[in-house]
């Protein structure tokens, strides 16, 4: 298997495996050994979820940069429970009306949570887009 090993090598592993000095390896379980504690740095290992629970939504955030940066972390992390989820992504939002309804309302899953997000922000929109319509008729009526 050794010498078998060798040829299914590509690239740095490969070039890791010519520099090796000969007879420097006794075993197959010695050189898989030595093969994962020289490559273990460019593993990515998931993070867990205390990461999660410390995501906070800044003061000057927006809950649209929020919850990208939320759902960008909750990917990274492997084999989470939905109510944890919830948790953590209300844990982290700011004081404001979207924390207080999501309270009210009790979302159980992920997906109602962010429907209820967008669905918020979809509105908030709407409502500032009709309060700088006034705004544009009083500039050209003044003109």
């Amino acid at each position: 298997m050794c010498r078998a090993f060798p040829n299914t090598l590509k690239g740095p592993a490969r070039i890791w495996f010519s520099r090796l000095t000969s007879n420097s390896i006794g075993t197959f379980k010695e050189l898989i050994a030595q093969f994962a504690s020289h490559f273990i740095g460019g593993h990515r290992y998931k993070k867990s979820i205390a990461c999660l629970m410390s995501i906070k939504q800044r003061e000057d955030e927006t809950l649209r940069s929020y919850i990208a940066c939320f759902n960008k972390e909750a990917l990274s992390i492997d084999e989470v429970d939905d109510k944890i989820l919830v948790a953590a992504f209300a844990i982290g939002l700011q004081k404001g009306k979207f924390l207080l309804s999501s309270y009210k309302n009790d979302s159980k899953t992920t997906s109602v949570v962010l429907y209820k997000a967008t669905k918020y922000m979809n509105a908030k929109d709407a409502l500032l887009v009709h309060e700088e319509k006034p705004k544009k008729r009083e500039r050209q009526e003044e003109s």
